[in-house]
């Protein structure tokens, strides 16, 4: 919690401050020390770095026996109050976002297409976000990637002028072509940040901080979108994980043909 404090508090100031963190001098010294402490132990692939991950949530069977997932938290918009929002996830790549389970609207996809269903009928949704919701999985794209076309990249140790930590950079790239860079801690192994690229948007990233364990695997349960300097961020806080439970046949009914 307390890492959750002062990250969440370097991204707010970045956002409501400009110039308020380190100089790029700063952060180059802090990948300097980063070097010389680990030395050798350093991983140098894309394969390592997510292995590594992959090892520190749980491992790769734990991951794998979760076969379905609920999230359900409050998403805060500073300033703006608190929306209760719903996520559900089933293998292979099911998802469903919903502002509660009884609710007649909601977004759906099947991995391949996003829908937004509601009372007036269902329509695809092709936006930058609706695209990156098909690509949500259980698993997060670190388990059996290569089978389905996606693809990582290496790109070294990275910082943020905004925080004092040094991250693994990898780039994803999905058989689509939507792109991601992803920031992973370099002593835990745990994803850390992650920026959609393929967004408009340039300087939106989503951080995650606070894991816990669930189902023997750890969730992180509290998450940031920081959009840009004209907008307030919003915060994602994990009120109940629940794993493996019986959806019904019908919960993602309106992510086929």
């Amino acid at each position: 919690m307390k890492r959750l404090m002062v990250v969440g508090g370097l991204l707010l100031a970045a956002v409501m401050a400009a110039g308020a963190g380190q100089t790029e001098f700063a952060v180059q010294d802090n990948i300097k020390k980063v070097k010389e402490r680990l030395g050798g132990a350093l991983l140098a692939t894309a394969d390592a770095v997510i292995a590594k991950h992959v090892e520190a949530i749980g491992g790769r069977d734990a991951v794998l026996a979760i076969r379905t997932l609920m999230v359900r938290g409050r998403n805060t918009r500073f300033g703006q109050g608190d929306n209760s929002l719903y996520r559900y996830y089933a293998q292979p790549n099911f998802f469903k976002q919903t502002r509660s389970p009884e609710a007649s609207s909601y977004v759906v996809s099947n991995g391949e297409k996003t829908w937004s269903v509601s009372p007036a009928g269902r329509r695809e949704l092709s936006e930058w976000w609706a695209v990156a919701l098909k690509h949500y999985r259980i698993d997060s794209n670190f388990i059996d990637y290569q089978r389905r076309g996606v693809k990582y990249e290496y790109r070294g140790l990275a910082g943020f002028a905004t925080e004092p930590f040094v991250y693994y950079h990898l780039t994803r790239t999905f058989p689509d072509g939507f792109e991601e860079d992803l920031y992973f801690d370099v002593d835990t192994g745990l994803l850390h940040a992650v920026w959609t690229t393929s967004s408009p948007i340039k300087d939106s990233p989503q951080v995650f901080y606070d894991y816990r364990r669930v189902g023997g695997v750890l969730f992180p349960h509290a998450w940031m979108r920081v959009h840009d300097q004209a907008a307030p961020p919003h915060l994602f806080i994990v009120e109940e994980i629940r794993v493996n439970e019986d959806f019904g046949k019908d919960l993602f009914a309106q992510a086929g043909e």
